[in-house]
C-alpha cells in the first residue's frame, strides 16, 4: 500500500514570520560621528591604560600624515624643480649649428620680441633667449659624467639666491650663483661660484664625488661659460673647509684676486696640502682657477670646495688621471678633528 504524502499546508502568515530576519537600527550620523570620537579620543570614563593607548595612537596616526603630506609636498616640489630645470635648458640656442644668416634672423628676432632688453654687445647668442627672462643671468656651468648642467646667475649680494630660483620665485633649491665681486665678462684670479648641496641629487650634490679619487678620475675636468667664452678647468684640488676663515684657522678660499704672486702661492700650497686627492695638475701663478662651493656634512657648517685651474693655450685638455693618488692625511678645519674625537697633526 502506497504511503500518502503529507498534504498539511503551513498558513502564508507563519512562514513571513519564520523568514524575517531582524532589522538592525541604522545609526544617525551624529551617532556615528560620535562614536569615531569615543573610539579614537580620550573619554573622561577612560581607565589611565586605555587614555595612554588612545594617545599613543592618536599621535601615530597624526604623525603618519604628516609624513604622507610632507612627502608629498617634497616629491611635488622636486618634480617641479625637474620641470623647471628642463625649461631653462629647453631655452638655449643652438647656434652652432646655425648659418651666419641664421644667427642674423635670430637675434632680430629676439629684438623684436623683447624690445625692452638691453643684450651685451658680443654675447654669444646661445644664452641670449635665457637672458631675456633674466638679466642676471652671467654664465653656464657643468661637468661630465655628473648631472651639474646648470646656469649660473649674479647679483649684488650673496644672499638673494640662495632662496630664489632663476626665475625670482622662492625656492629651497636657490640657483647657482657667481660670487658678487666677481667680473663676470672676464675671469678673475679666482671665479667662485655656489651652489645647493640637495639630499635629492640636485644642483650641487654631485660635487660629492670629487670625495673619492674614482669620483675624480671619473670627472677631471669643469666647463665654464661666461656670456662671451667658454673655457675648460682641469680640476686639481677639492677639499673641506667651514663658511668663514674665522673657523678655520685663517684660511678662505673665498679670496676673487690675489695681490702678489707670492700670495697666490701660499695660497695653492694650502690648497694642496687640505686636497683628499692629490691629482698631480700643476698651477702657476699666470693661471685662472675656478672654485665650486657647497654644504657638505661632516661638521657644523662645513663646506665642500672644488678647484679647477683653467687649460692653458695650446694645452691639451687631456688628464692622465692615473697618477692621481689619495691624500693620506690632508688638512681638515679643526671642527673635523673634534667630531671624530681627533688631535689635529697641523695645530
Amino acid at each position: 500500500m502506497k504511503k500518502e504524502k503529507n498534504n498539511d499546508i503551513i498558513p502564508t502568515e507563519e512562514l513571513n514570520i519564520q523568514d524575517e530576519a531582524p532589522k538592525k537600527r541604522v545609526k544617525t550620523f551624529n551617532e556615528m560621528f560620535s562614536d569615531f570620537f569615543k573610539r579614537f579620543l580620550p573619554q573622561k570614563k577612560d581607565s589611565v591604560k586605555e587614555k595612554l593607548r588612545k594617545i599613543v595612537m592618536d599621535v601615530s596616526i597624526i604623525a603618519i600624515i604628516c609624513c604622507i603630506v610632507a612627502f608629498a609636498a617634497y616629491f611635488v616640489e622636486y618634480k617641479q624643480q625637474l620641470d623647471k630645470e628642463d625649461d631653462i635648458s629647453g631655452q638655449l640656442v643652438d647656434s652652432d649649428n646655425l648659418s651666419q644668416d641664421e644667427v642674423v634672423a635670430t637675434w632680430q628676432k629676439l629684438y623684436e620680441q623683447y624690445p625692452d632688453v638691453s643684450f651685451p654687445s658680443g654675447m654669444n647668442l646661445k644664452y641670449a633667449a635665457l637672458y631675456a627672462v633674466n638679466q642676471d643671468l652671467v654664465g653656464w656651468l657643468k661637468i661630465e659624467n655628473t648631472s651639474l648642467d646648470v646656469q649660473v646667475v649674479q647679483c649684488s649680494n650673496n644672499d638673494y639666491y640662495l632662496k630664489k630660483d632663476f626665475y625670482g620665485n622662492t625656492s629651497r633649491y636657490g640657483c647657482p650663483y657667481l660670487d658678487y665681486r666677481n667680473n663676470s665678462v672676464s675671469l678673475d684670479d679666482n671665479t667662485i661660484v655656489y651652489g645647493h648641496h640637495m639630499s635629492d641629487g640636485l644642483m650641487f650634490a654631485n660635487l660629492d664625488k670629487y670625495k673619492t679619487l674614482a669620483g675624480y678620475k671619473s670627472s677631471p675636468l669643469i666647463e665654464y661659460s661666461t656670456l662671451y667664452e667658454t673655457y675648460t678647468f682641469k680640476v686639481f684640488a677639492m677639499f673641506l673647509s667651514t663658511d668663514s676663515s674665522a673657523t678655520d684657522g685663517g684660511f678662505s678660499y673665498m679670496i676673487t684676486n690675489f695681490s702678489s704672486d707670492a700670495e697666490f702661492t701660499e695660497f695653492i700650497q694650502e690648497v694642496r696640502l687640505r686636497s683628499i686627492v692629490n691629482t698631480n695638475i700643476s698651477v702657476r701663478t699666470s693661471d685662472k682657477i675656478i672654485t665650486l662651493v657647497t654644504c657638505s656634512h661632516e661638521f657644523d657648517d662645513a663646506r665642500l670646495v672644488v678647484m679647477g685651474r683653467l687649460v692653458r693655450d695650446n694645452e691639451s685638455t687631456d688628464v692622465d688621471v692615473s697618477k692621481a693618488t689619495l691624500n693620506t692625511s690632508p688638512k681638515y678645519p679643526q671642527a673635523w678633528y673634534d667630531v671624530k674625537g681627533l688631535t689635529n697633526p697641523y695645530a
